[in-house]
């Protein structure tokens, strides 16, 4: 737990850029929903939307679209680089949205609304996951 606490602080830190302000995120309600999706590789509840900070309104349709379609998230590659960073631990594009870390990427929150928006459209979880990765895979 304390360790997670420091990634979530070191995070924080990194997305801030040096900019000082309060916490993007509101402290988080001890009984807050799993995103209820039991399939899913990330286990971690999506940060709800409306609990980001006014100063980070411009993430909040990434982090809609990630609580309301969590399975087809999960099953996107994140083109950031987070998966490849060991000290991250994430599964997939679903786990930057379990933090703070989407907040000040804009490659997770482009593909999350791309999918999103996909998903309101109609497209299959298969259809939505070969468009927004062969988008973002030749970046």
């Amino acid at each position: 737990m304390k360790n997670a606490v420091l990634l979530l602080a070191l995070l924080a830190a990194v997305s801030a850029a040096g900019a000082s302000r309060k916490p993007a995120v509101a402290p988080a309600n001890s009984t807050s929903a799993v995103h209820g999706c039991s399939a899913c590789r990330e286990k971690r509840p999506v940060v709800d939307p409306s609990r980001l900070d006014k100063a980070d309104k411009s993430a909040r349709p990434a982090y809609e679209a990630a609580k309301k379609h969590p399975a087809t998230i999960d099953a996107i590659h994140c083109y950031c680089g987070c998966e490849q960073n060991p000290g991250l631990h994430h599964v997939s594009l679903l786990t930057c949205f379990t933090n703070e870390h989407a907040i000040g990427c804009e490659i997770c929150r482009k593909e999350a609304v791309l999918a999103g928006r996909m998903k309101d459209e109609g497209s299959t979880d298969e259809e939505t996951r070969e468009v927004v990765e062969s988008l973002y895979r030749t970046r």
